[in-house]
Protein backbone atom coordinates (compact mmCIF):
# COMPACT_ATOMS: atom_id res chain seq x y z
CA UNK A 1 0.00 0.00 0.00
CA UNK A 2 2.76 2.71 1.30
CA UNK A 3 4.47 1.32 -2.45
CA UNK A 4 1.75 2.36 -4.48
CA UNK A 5 1.61 5.97 -2.38
CA UNK A 6 4.63 6.68 -3.34
CA UNK A 7 4.09 5.66 -6.82
CA UNK A 8 0.88 7.88 -6.92
CA UNK A 9 2.50 10.68 -5.36
CA UNK A 10 4.25 13.79 -7.14
CA UNK A 11 8.01 13.47 -7.66
CA UNK A 12 9.12 17.34 -8.46
CA UNK A 13 9.01 19.73 -6.04
CA UNK A 14 6.69 21.65 -7.98
CA UNK A 15 3.82 19.22 -8.32
CA UNK A 16 4.80 18.51 -4.97
CA UNK A 17 4.16 22.18 -3.81
CA UNK A 18 1.33 22.73 -6.03
CA UNK A 19 -0.42 19.69 -4.57
CA UNK A 20 -0.58 21.06 -1.29
CA UNK A 21 -1.33 24.63 -2.70
CA UNK A 22 -4.39 22.52 -3.92
CA UNK A 23 -5.43 21.05 -0.95
CA UNK A 24 -4.74 24.12 1.45
CA UNK A 25 -7.07 26.03 -1.02
CA UNK A 26 -9.74 23.36 -0.94
CA UNK A 27 -9.44 22.96 2.46
CA UNK A 28 -9.68 26.88 3.30
CA UNK A 29 -12.71 26.96 0.69
CA UNK A 30 -14.91 24.41 2.42
CA UNK A 31 -14.30 25.91 5.89
CA UNK A 32 -14.65 29.12 4.58
CA UNK A 33 -18.38 27.74 3.11
CA UNK A 34 -18.84 26.10 6.25
CA UNK A 35 -18.32 29.65 8.06
CA UNK A 36 -20.69 31.69 5.32
CA UNK A 37 -23.54 29.13 5.59
CA UNK A 38 -22.90 28.89 9.48
CA UNK A 39 -22.75 32.61 9.21
CA UNK A 40 -25.86 33.07 7.25
CA UNK A 41 -27.83 30.36 9.02
CA UNK A 42 -27.43 32.27 12.06
CA UNK A 43 -27.80 35.84 11.24
CA UNK A 44 -31.48 34.45 9.52
CA UNK A 45 -32.01 32.98 12.63
CA UNK A 46 -31.46 35.88 14.83
CA UNK A 47 -33.38 37.85 12.44
CA UNK A 48 -36.52 35.43 12.44
CA UNK A 49 -36.67 35.24 16.20
CA UNK A 50 -36.89 38.61 16.55
CA UNK A 51 -39.69 39.62 14.01
CA UNK A 52 -41.36 36.43 15.78
CA UNK A 53 -40.82 38.21 19.35
CA UNK A 54 -41.65 42.00 17.71
CA UNK A 55 -44.79 40.02 16.40
CA UNK A 56 -45.97 38.15 19.26
CA UNK A 57 -45.98 41.80 21.70
CA UNK A 58 -47.41 44.21 18.18
CA UNK A 59 -50.35 41.45 17.75
CA UNK A 60 -50.97 41.27 21.64
CA UNK A 61 -51.24 45.32 21.80
CA UNK A 62 -53.36 45.05 19.20
CA UNK A 63 -55.85 42.62 20.01
CA UNK A 64 -55.39 43.68 24.25
CA UNK A 65 -57.14 47.21 22.78
CA UNK A 66 -60.63 45.65 21.35
CA UNK A 67 -63.40 45.50 23.81
CA UNK A 68 -65.82 42.94 22.69
CA UNK A 69 -64.51 39.22 22.24
CA UNK A 70 -65.94 38.09 19.36
CA UNK A 71 -63.91 41.37 17.43
CA UNK A 72 -61.01 39.74 18.86
CA UNK A 73 -61.06 37.16 17.77
CA UNK A 74 -61.74 38.05 14.59
CA UNK A 75 -58.87 40.42 14.57
CA UNK A 76 -56.77 37.15 15.45
CA UNK A 77 -57.58 35.59 12.64
CA UNK A 78 -56.86 38.40 10.07
CA UNK A 79 -53.15 38.94 11.93
CA UNK A 80 -52.30 35.17 11.03
CA UNK A 81 -50.03 35.04 8.49
CA UNK A 82 -48.58 31.81 6.48
CA UNK A 83 -45.68 31.35 9.08
CA UNK A 84 -47.70 32.57 12.50
CA UNK A 85 -51.04 31.06 13.30
CA UNK A 86 -52.93 33.56 15.95
CA UNK A 87 -55.70 32.69 17.79
CA UNK A 88 -57.89 33.98 20.67
CA UNK A 89 -58.96 31.97 23.27
CA UNK A 90 -60.07 32.02 27.31
CA UNK A 91 -57.68 29.28 27.51
CA UNK A 92 -53.85 28.80 26.75
CA UNK A 93 -53.08 26.63 24.67
CA UNK A 94 -50.01 26.09 25.79
CA UNK A 95 -49.95 23.94 29.30
CA UNK A 96 -49.38 25.27 32.29
CA UNK A 97 -47.51 22.01 33.44
CA UNK A 98 -45.78 22.25 30.23
CA UNK A 99 -42.13 20.32 30.65
CA UNK A 100 -39.54 23.02 30.13
CA UNK A 101 -37.08 21.41 28.08
CA UNK A 102 -33.46 22.83 27.09
CA UNK A 103 -34.76 24.21 23.86
CA UNK A 104 -37.51 25.74 25.78
CA UNK A 105 -35.72 27.54 28.23
CA UNK A 106 -32.86 28.84 25.50
CA UNK A 107 -35.59 29.85 23.31
CA UNK A 108 -37.86 32.08 25.93
CA UNK A 109 -34.70 33.73 27.37
CA UNK A 110 -33.73 34.51 23.36
CA UNK A 111 -36.89 35.75 22.99
CA UNK A 112 -36.98 37.86 26.03
CA UNK A 113 -33.32 39.23 25.54
CA UNK A 114 -34.44 39.99 21.35
CA UNK A 115 -37.59 42.28 23.05
CA UNK A 116 -37.73 43.79 26.09
CA UNK A 117 -41.11 44.22 26.26
CA UNK A 118 -41.86 40.00 26.42
CA UNK A 119 -40.03 39.74 30.23
CA UNK A 120 -43.00 41.78 31.62
CA UNK A 121 -45.51 39.75 29.84
CA UNK A 122 -47.06 36.71 30.98
CA UNK A 123 -46.49 34.17 28.29
CA UNK A 124 -45.69 30.57 28.21
CA UNK A 125 -43.54 28.75 25.27
CA UNK A 126 -43.24 24.85 24.59
CA UNK A 127 -42.81 22.79 21.56
CA UNK A 128 -46.03 20.40 20.38
CA UNK A 129 -43.38 17.57 19.80
CA UNK A 130 -42.60 18.00 23.75
CA UNK A 131 -45.70 17.89 25.16
CA UNK A 132 -46.78 21.12 25.42
CA UNK A 133 -50.71 21.12 23.87
CA UNK A 134 -53.21 22.07 26.21
CA UNK A 135 -55.88 21.29 23.78
CA UNK A 136 -56.82 20.37 20.42
CA UNK A 137 -55.28 17.48 18.06
CA UNK A 138 -51.70 16.93 18.69
CA UNK A 139 -51.23 16.65 14.42
CA UNK A 140 -52.78 19.99 13.75
CA UNK A 141 -50.01 21.37 15.68
CA UNK A 142 -47.27 18.88 15.13
CA UNK A 143 -43.36 21.00 14.74
CA UNK A 144 -45.29 23.57 15.96
CA UNK A 145 -43.51 26.03 18.89
CA UNK A 146 -46.51 27.25 20.68
CA UNK A 147 -46.42 30.50 22.31
CA UNK A 148 -49.36 31.96 24.50
CA UNK A 149 -49.82 35.25 25.80
CA UNK A 150 -52.19 36.48 28.71
CA UNK A 151 -54.20 39.44 28.56
CA UNK A 152 -55.20 41.87 31.55
CA UNK A 153 -58.62 39.84 31.36
CA UNK A 154 -57.47 36.66 32.10
CA UNK A 155 -58.17 35.50 28.46
CA UNK A 156 -54.81 34.28 26.19
CA UNK A 157 -53.91 34.87 22.52
CA UNK A 158 -52.07 31.81 21.40
CA UNK A 159 -49.51 31.38 18.45
CA UNK A 160 -48.20 28.51 16.50
CA UNK A 161 -45.44 28.99 14.38
CA UNK A 162 -43.64 26.30 12.32
CA UNK A 163 -40.16 24.74 13.37
CA UNK A 164 -39.21 23.18 10.28
CA UNK A 165 -37.18 24.70 8.46
CA UNK A 166 -36.95 24.99 4.21
CA UNK A 167 -34.28 22.69 2.82
CA UNK A 168 -31.21 24.93 2.38
CA UNK A 169 -29.97 24.88 -0.72
CA UNK A 170 -26.60 25.28 -1.79
CA UNK A 171 -25.43 28.87 -2.78
CA UNK A 172 -24.31 28.15 -6.63
CA UNK A 173 -23.08 31.53 -7.38
CA UNK A 174 -21.04 31.84 -4.22
CA UNK A 175 -19.68 28.09 -4.92
CA UNK A 176 -18.75 29.30 -8.80
CA UNK A 177 -17.13 32.62 -7.46
CA UNK A 178 -15.03 30.34 -5.33
CA UNK A 179 -14.05 27.68 -7.92
CA UNK A 180 -13.07 30.19 -10.36
CA UNK A 181 -11.16 32.29 -7.61
CA UNK A 182 -9.11 29.20 -6.75
CA UNK A 183 -8.53 28.14 -10.38
CA UNK A 184 -7.13 31.36 -11.01
CA UNK A 185 -4.69 30.53 -7.91
CA UNK A 186 -3.71 27.16 -8.72
CA UNK A 187 -2.78 28.96 -12.49
CA UNK A 188 -0.63 31.53 -11.08
CA UNK A 189 1.13 29.22 -8.28
CA UNK A 190 2.29 26.89 -10.98
CA UNK A 191 3.50 29.51 -13.77
CA UNK A 192 5.66 31.13 -10.53
CA UNK A 193 6.64 27.45 -9.24
CA UNK A 194 7.86 26.62 -12.70
CA UNK A 195 9.81 29.39 -12.81
CA UNK A 196 11.26 29.50 -9.55
CA UNK A 197 12.20 26.06 -9.98
CA UNK A 198 13.84 26.45 -12.87
CA UNK A 199 17.28 27.04 -11.40
CA UNK A 200 17.27 23.08 -9.90
CA UNK A 201 16.50 21.91 -12.84
CA UNK A 202 19.04 23.43 -14.24
CA UNK A 203 21.44 22.20 -11.53
CA UNK A 204 19.52 19.00 -12.27
CA UNK A 205 20.91 18.99 -16.40
CA UNK A 206 24.76 19.97 -14.94
CA UNK A 207 25.13 17.20 -12.99
CA UNK A 208 23.74 14.89 -15.37
CA UNK A 209 25.84 16.37 -18.29
CA UNK A 210 29.11 16.81 -15.96
CA UNK A 211 32.27 15.75 -17.61
CA UNK A 212 35.83 15.88 -16.86
CA UNK A 213 37.14 15.96 -20.94
CA UNK A 214 35.50 18.79 -20.70
CA UNK A 215 36.29 22.91 -19.58
CA UNK A 216 33.64 22.89 -17.39
CA UNK A 217 30.93 25.50 -17.95
CA UNK A 218 30.31 27.69 -14.43
CA UNK A 219 26.21 27.28 -13.45
CA UNK A 220 24.67 30.18 -13.17
CA UNK A 221 23.67 31.46 -9.73
CA UNK A 222 20.22 32.52 -10.15
CA UNK A 223 16.98 31.92 -8.36
CA UNK A 224 16.24 31.81 -4.15
CA UNK A 225 19.06 31.44 -1.86
CA UNK A 226 18.94 27.88 -1.20
CA UNK A 227 19.31 27.69 -5.00
CA UNK A 228 22.00 29.94 -5.33
CA UNK A 229 23.93 28.10 -2.78
CA UNK A 230 23.56 25.05 -4.16
CA UNK A 231 24.70 26.27 -7.70
CA UNK A 232 27.28 28.13 -5.54
CA UNK A 233 28.22 24.57 -4.05
CA UNK A 234 28.42 22.66 -7.03
CA UNK A 235 30.85 24.54 -8.94
CA UNK A 236 32.99 24.83 -6.24
CA UNK A 237 33.19 20.86 -6.41
CA UNK A 238 33.29 20.93 -9.71
CA UNK A 239 36.74 23.38 -9.81
CA UNK A 240 37.99 21.42 -7.11
CA UNK A 241 37.17 17.57 -8.92
CA UNK A 242 38.64 19.24 -12.20
CA UNK A 243 41.59 20.52 -10.13
CA UNK A 244 42.40 16.85 -8.31
CA UNK A 245 42.04 14.78 -11.56
CA UNK A 246 44.26 17.48 -13.46
CA UNK A 247 47.08 16.55 -10.59
CA UNK A 248 46.75 12.94 -10.73
CA UNK A 249 46.62 12.75 -14.30
CA UNK A 250 50.01 14.62 -14.13
CA UNK A 251 51.08 12.73 -11.08
CA UNK A 252 50.23 9.20 -13.42
CA UNK A 253 52.58 10.39 -16.24
CA UNK A 254 55.26 10.93 -13.73
CA UNK A 255 54.56 7.21 -12.65
CA UNK A 256 54.25 5.81 -15.96
CA UNK A 257 57.73 7.55 -16.65
CA UNK A 258 59.58 6.63 -13.35
CA UNK A 259 58.59 2.56 -13.48
CA UNK A 260 59.26 2.08 -17.27
CA UNK A 261 62.37 3.54 -17.09
CA UNK A 262 63.69 1.19 -15.16
CA UNK A 263 62.13 -2.12 -17.03
CA UNK A 264 63.21 -1.11 -20.50
CA UNK A 265 67.11 -0.83 -18.91
CA UNK A 266 66.41 -4.23 -17.44
CA UNK A 267 64.55 -5.68 -20.93
CA UNK A 268 68.24 -4.09 -22.27
CA UNK A 269 70.26 -6.21 -19.83
CA UNK A 270 68.37 -9.12 -20.39
CA UNK A 271 69.73 -9.43 -23.95
CA UNK A 272 73.21 -9.53 -22.34
CA UNK A 273 72.44 -12.59 -20.91
CA UNK A 274 74.26 -16.18 -22.66
CA UNK A 275 71.50 -18.53 -20.84
CA UNK A 276 67.98 -18.28 -23.42
CA UNK A 277 65.84 -19.96 -20.74
CA UNK A 278 67.14 -17.73 -18.39
CA UNK A 279 66.49 -14.55 -20.42
CA UNK A 280 63.40 -16.13 -21.39
CA UNK A 281 62.38 -16.14 -17.86
CA UNK A 282 63.53 -12.51 -17.18
CA UNK A 283 61.74 -10.58 -20.37
CA UNK A 284 58.48 -13.01 -19.14
CA UNK A 285 58.80 -10.92 -15.67
CA UNK A 286 59.39 -7.63 -17.10
CA UNK A 287 56.50 -8.31 -19.61
CA UNK A 288 54.29 -9.14 -16.94
CA UNK A 289 55.58 -6.01 -14.78
CA UNK A 290 54.39 -3.69 -17.84
CA UNK A 291 51.49 -5.30 -18.22
CA UNK A 292 50.10 -4.82 -14.44
CA UNK A 293 51.52 -1.09 -14.11
CA UNK A 294 49.75 -0.25 -17.73
CA UNK A 295 46.60 -1.98 -15.49
CA UNK A 296 47.01 -0.01 -12.42
CA UNK A 297 47.96 3.87 -14.87
CA UNK A 298 44.49 2.77 -16.39
CA UNK A 299 42.41 1.82 -13.52
CA UNK A 300 43.64 5.21 -11.80
CA UNK A 301 42.68 6.85 -14.53
CA UNK A 302 38.99 6.26 -14.02
CA UNK A 303 38.48 4.79 -17.41
CA UNK A 304 39.25 8.37 -18.65
CA UNK A 305 41.26 9.01 -22.18
CA UNK A 306 42.46 11.60 -23.63
CA UNK A 307 41.42 9.66 -27.08
CA UNK A 308 39.29 11.46 -29.67
CA UNK A 309 35.14 10.31 -29.44
CA UNK A 310 33.95 9.41 -32.92
CA UNK A 311 31.71 6.92 -34.63
CA UNK A 312 33.02 3.41 -34.10
CA UNK A 313 31.32 0.10 -36.25
CA UNK A 314 31.75 -2.13 -32.90
CA UNK A 315 31.17 -5.16 -34.94
CA UNK A 316 34.12 -4.40 -36.82
CA UNK A 317 36.01 -4.43 -33.90
CA UNK A 318 34.83 -7.21 -31.95
CA UNK A 319 35.23 -9.58 -35.58
CA UNK A 320 39.39 -8.15 -35.69
CA UNK A 321 39.39 -9.40 -32.12
CA UNK A 322 37.69 -12.76 -32.90
CA UNK A 323 39.80 -13.30 -36.09
CA UNK A 324 43.16 -12.37 -33.67
CA UNK A 325 42.30 -15.44 -31.85
CA UNK A 326 41.55 -17.82 -34.18
CA UNK A 327 44.64 -17.50 -36.00
CA UNK A 328 46.14 -18.10 -32.69
CA UNK A 329 44.18 -21.51 -33.05
CA UNK A 330 41.64 -20.78 -30.41
CA UNK A 331 37.91 -21.67 -30.59
CA UNK A 332 35.93 -18.78 -31.04
CA UNK A 333 32.94 -18.09 -32.89
CA UNK A 334 30.76 -14.79 -33.57
CA UNK A 335 27.50 -14.46 -34.57
CA UNK A 336 24.95 -11.78 -35.30
CA UNK A 337 24.22 -8.46 -36.83
CA UNK A 338 26.80 -7.49 -39.49
CA UNK A 339 27.18 -3.84 -38.34
CA UNK A 340 26.54 -1.65 -35.22
CA UNK A 341 27.77 1.82 -34.89
CA UNK A 342 28.61 3.47 -31.66
CA UNK A 343 29.71 6.65 -30.41
CA UNK A 344 32.94 6.43 -28.70
CA UNK A 345 36.76 5.80 -27.75
CA UNK A 346 37.93 3.36 -30.48
CA UNK A 347 40.94 1.86 -28.58
CA UNK A 348 39.47 2.38 -25.05
CA UNK A 349 36.74 0.14 -26.03
CA UNK A 350 38.84 -2.62 -28.15
CA UNK A 351 40.74 -2.82 -24.93
CA UNK A 352 37.49 -3.76 -23.19
CA UNK A 353 36.40 -6.56 -25.44
CA UNK A 354 40.11 -8.05 -25.62
CA UNK A 355 40.30 -8.39 -22.17
CA UNK A 356 37.13 -9.91 -21.68
CA UNK A 357 37.28 -12.68 -24.92
CA UNK A 358 40.93 -13.19 -23.66
CA UNK A 359 39.35 -14.11 -20.23
CA UNK A 360 36.74 -16.16 -21.73
CA UNK A 361 39.53 -18.38 -23.56
CA UNK A 362 41.36 -18.81 -20.97
CA UNK A 363 39.15 -20.45 -18.80
CA UNK A 364 36.90 -22.10 -21.41
CA UNK A 365 37.79 -24.20 -24.08
CA UNK A 366 34.71 -22.89 -26.62
CA UNK A 367 33.82 -18.97 -26.71
CA UNK A 368 30.51 -17.51 -28.62
CA UNK A 369 30.09 -14.04 -29.07
CA UNK A 370 26.31 -12.86 -30.07
CA UNK A 371 25.59 -9.13 -30.92
CA UNK A 372 22.23 -8.40 -30.98
CA UNK A 373 20.22 -5.07 -31.86
CA UNK A 374 17.04 -3.71 -29.65
CA UNK A 375 15.46 -0.93 -29.42
CA UNK A 376 17.57 0.65 -26.31
CA UNK A 377 20.67 -0.39 -28.46
CA UNK A 378 23.31 -3.09 -28.87
CA UNK A 379 23.78 -5.96 -26.63
CA UNK A 380 27.22 -7.99 -27.21
CA UNK A 381 26.95 -11.41 -25.17
CA UNK A 382 30.60 -13.22 -24.39
CA UNK A 383 29.66 -16.94 -23.52
CA UNK A 384 32.10 -19.83 -22.82
CA UNK A 385 32.17 -23.64 -21.47
CA UNK A 386 34.38 -22.66 -18.42
CA UNK A 387 34.17 -23.44 -14.92
CA UNK A 388 31.81 -20.08 -14.35
CA UNK A 389 32.01 -17.47 -11.02
CA UNK A 390 30.32 -18.13 -7.72
CA UNK A 391 27.19 -16.71 -8.04
CA UNK A 392 28.52 -14.67 -4.51
CA UNK A 393 31.34 -13.26 -6.26
CA UNK A 394 29.62 -11.95 -9.30
CA UNK A 395 29.54 -8.22 -8.28
CA UNK A 396 32.70 -8.78 -6.10
CA UNK A 397 34.70 -9.44 -8.99
CA UNK A 398 34.39 -5.68 -10.20
CA UNK A 399 36.13 -4.79 -7.34
CA UNK A 400 39.67 -3.70 -7.95
CA UNK A 401 42.69 -6.05 -7.73
CA UNK A 402 40.07 -8.67 -6.39
CA UNK A 403 41.31 -12.18 -7.64
CA UNK A 404 39.48 -15.75 -7.46
CA UNK A 405 41.43 -18.35 -6.45
CA UNK A 406 41.48 -20.09 -10.30
CA UNK A 407 43.33 -17.00 -11.77
CA UNK A 408 46.56 -17.05 -9.35
CA UNK A 409 48.50 -19.03 -11.39
CA UNK A 410 51.34 -17.73 -13.83
CA UNK A 411 49.22 -18.76 -17.01
CA UNK A 412 45.91 -17.26 -16.04
CA UNK A 413 46.57 -14.65 -13.49
CA UNK A 414 46.18 -10.75 -13.71
CA UNK A 415 46.27 -7.49 -11.60
CA UNK A 416 43.12 -8.44 -11.02
CA UNK A 417 41.99 -5.32 -12.50
CA UNK A 418 40.35 -6.37 -16.01
CA UNK A 419 36.93 -6.22 -14.80
CA UNK A 420 37.31 -3.40 -13.21
CA UNK A 421 38.58 -0.96 -15.91
CA UNK A 422 35.68 -2.84 -18.25
CA UNK A 423 32.94 -1.50 -16.57
CA UNK A 424 34.53 2.21 -16.07
CA UNK A 425 35.02 2.00 -19.57
CA UNK A 426 31.50 0.68 -20.39
CA UNK A 427 29.73 3.26 -18.15
CA UNK A 428 31.44 6.29 -19.62
CA UNK A 429 30.23 4.86 -22.97
CA UNK A 430 26.52 5.07 -21.43
CA UNK A 431 26.69 1.53 -21.43
CA UNK A 432 26.51 -1.57 -18.70
CA UNK A 433 28.27 -4.76 -18.20
CA UNK A 434 26.90 -7.48 -15.97
CA UNK A 435 27.84 -11.12 -15.12
CA UNK A 436 25.56 -14.51 -15.44
CA UNK A 437 26.33 -18.38 -14.78
CA UNK A 438 24.92 -20.70 -17.63
CA UNK A 439 22.20 -23.13 -17.05
CA UNK A 440 24.84 -25.36 -18.81
CA UNK A 441 27.67 -24.28 -17.84
CA UNK A 442 30.17 -21.45 -18.10
CA UNK A 443 30.25 -17.75 -17.50
CA UNK A 444 27.74 -15.22 -19.67
CA UNK A 445 28.91 -11.69 -19.86
CA UNK A 446 26.33 -9.25 -21.39
CA UNK A 447 27.73 -5.96 -22.68
CA UNK A 448 25.17 -3.23 -23.63
CA UNK A 449 26.19 -0.20 -25.26
CA UNK A 450 23.76 2.86 -26.76
CA UNK A 451 23.66 3.02 -30.60
CA UNK A 452 25.63 5.75 -32.23
CA UNK A 453 22.12 8.28 -32.38
CA UNK A 454 22.00 7.51 -28.70
CA UNK A 455 25.55 7.47 -27.56
CA UNK A 456 25.19 11.55 -29.32
CA UNK A 457 23.10 12.05 -26.22
CA UNK A 458 24.23 10.17 -23.60
CA UNK A 459 28.56 10.85 -24.08
CA UNK A 460 30.01 14.57 -22.96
Amino acid sequence: MTRILKRGFPDTVASRAILILVAALVALHLVGYWAYRVGVDSLATAQRDRGLAERIVSIKRAIAGIPHEPERDRAAHDLSSASLEVHWSKVSLVLGTAPVTERTAAMAAKLKELVPDLASESFRLGFADDGALGSGEADAYRHMMLVSVRLDDGSWINFSSTTVRAAQHADWSVMAVTICFGVAIVVVAVLLLRWATRPLRDLALAAERFSLDQTPQPLSETGPAEVRRAARAFNTMRERIQHLVSERTQALAAVSHDLRTPITRLRLRSELMEDAATRDLVDADLAEMESMINSTLEFLRGGLSSEAIRPIDIVSVIETIVDDHADLGQVVSLNGVGHGRVLGRLLSLKRVFWNIIGNALKYGGHVTVSIAETPAGLVITVEDDGPGIPDGDMERVFEPFIRLEESRGRETGGSGLGLTIARAVISAHGGDISLANRPEGGLRVTISLPRLDQGEQRLP
